[in-house]
């Protein structure tokens, strides 16, 4: 299934104005993370007051997962920040009978949808907040609200018609994917809840990636004690709207990933990030404004606890692998030793493309020929896998259309192994 293109035109102007360096569109979703958390504190304070506001945003700010998903460049990474306008503006459509507002919800809702497909469970959750906001209002407002729907819905459409006109030129490619995965469910989903058994690792994957830092203490007792923090939650919050809608966004969430049969990733669950840690900060701040001495100490131990837990784990403390850095370095050596020759490339990699490498070469105007547009005199082939690659005979596509070849020399850049192939007589 492809992804709509709006992730790439929010990210254009980043590459332009860094030249075309990778690290600009990493620096636009650093920017983005960064604005997640600033509404986060923003609509914690809204909802649920000044601690709980302070307490969401500063795990979601130090939360390992967090960091890792916004600093680099990826179409989920934005998820989180368009989900949360979603739920903020449905909550204002809902709580506060602001119908305009279902345009920000409708426009939000595309742009969510074109970062990861898992956002449509956002649609159930909006749906069901739209219906309570409609059913809630007299004549005139639900008037206004149907008007202003409509058009919510037009610029929705209108944001996703790009992906329409692709699936229209590509023989429904996307619209076939998606057939397939609802339909073959042996493998896919398990249409049944009552059935499913995902439910809880679903939970337990929030609880120790978001909560635990990534950290599995191998026991049910933290997800026991968190549903028990949840349920308190609900009863001792003044604001139980802002509270309900906090836990329905994350119930949809693990009804809808514990029917889905294959491995929940963390980063499926981008669209709840800001949910789940506004929930954190609302258990937290009921129990320091608590008249408990007892609840409050217990409170503030969490608090402790958790920010000494992500503190440690935390990816700041990992040196930098330079990526980019070194595949710049490999793509310069290739340059300087094809003596300004046209060339083949090949990569042999266990978990990587060679795009990246591509890039730089159609960057620095390098003469290198794809295979299929035609074979050259020289193949550089780059090895991600040390000693243990063999170059000569390989069946990658880009090494193996360029024919019988002999390595003729090599080079080594960090762990990077670099050939030099001629063709044998």
């Amino acid at each position: 299934m492809y992804l709509g293109p709006l992730y790439y035109y929010l990210l254009a102007p980043a590459l332009f104005l860094s030249g075309l360096n990778p690290v600009g569109p990493a620096i636009a979703n650093a920017l983005i993370g960064t604005l997640t958390v600033l509404l986060t504190w923003f609509a914690g304070r809204a909802w649920f007051g000044k601690v709980a506001g302070f307490v969401s945003a500063f795990f979601l700010a130090i939360s390992p997962v967090a960091i890792i998903y916004s600093r680099s460049s990826w179409n989920p990474n934005p998820a989180p920040l368009f989900a949360l306008i979603c739920a903020y503006s449905i909550y204002q459509v809902w709580q506060n009978q602001k119908p305009k507002w279902i345009v920000v919800t409708a426009i939000s809702l595309a742009a969510a949808l074109q970062m990861h497909y898992l956002c449509l469970l956002l649609i159930p959750f909006l749906g069901l907040f739209w219906f309570l906001s409609l059913r809630s209002q007299n004549k005139l407002q639900k008037s206004a609200l149907l008007r202003s729907s409509a058009l919510g819905f037009l610029i929705f459409l209108l944001i996703m018609s790009p992906l329409v006109l692709f699936d229209l030129k590509h023989e429904g490619m996307n619209f076939k994917a998606f057939k397939s995965f609802f339909t073959d469910r042996q493998t896919t989903i398990n249409l049944n809840p009552a059935k499913s058994d995902r439910f809880l690792p679903v939970l337990e994957t929030i609880n120790t990636d978001l909560y635990l830092a990534r950290q599995d203490l191998d026991s049910v007792w933290p997800l026991i004690i968190f549903i028990c923090l949840v349920f308190f939650a609900l009863v001792a919050n003044k604001n139980k709207s802002a509270t309900y809608l906090t836990v329905i966004w994350i119930a949809i969430a693990v009804l809808g990933l514990g029917v889905y049969k294959q491995h929940v990733y963390i980063h499926y669950l981008g669209f709840i990030y800001p949910a789940v840690f506004l929930l954190l900060g609302l258990i937290i701040s009921l129990g320091v404004t608590h008249k408990s001495a007892i609840v409050k100490f217990l409170s503030l131990s969490l608090f402790v606890y958790l920010t000494f837990l992500n503190a440690k784990f935390s990816p700041l403390w990992q040196q930098p692998n330079r990526q980019m850095q070194i595949t710049e370095n490999a793509v310069d050596l290739i340059i300087k030793e094809s003596d300004g020759k046209p060339f083949n490339f090949g990569l042999i990699a266990k978990q990587n493309y060679d795009e990246s490498y591509r890039y730089f070469f159609e960057n620095k105007k390098a003469k290198m020929i794809r295979g299929e547009a035609g074979v050259t005199d020289q193949l550089f082939v780059i090895c991600e896998d040390g000693d243990k690659c063999q170059p000569e005979g390989n069946p990658a596509y880009q090494i193996a259309i360029f024919g019988p070849a002999k390595v003729i020399k090599t080079w080594q850049i960090n762990h990077l192994k670099i050939y030099l192939l001629k063709k044998t007589p």
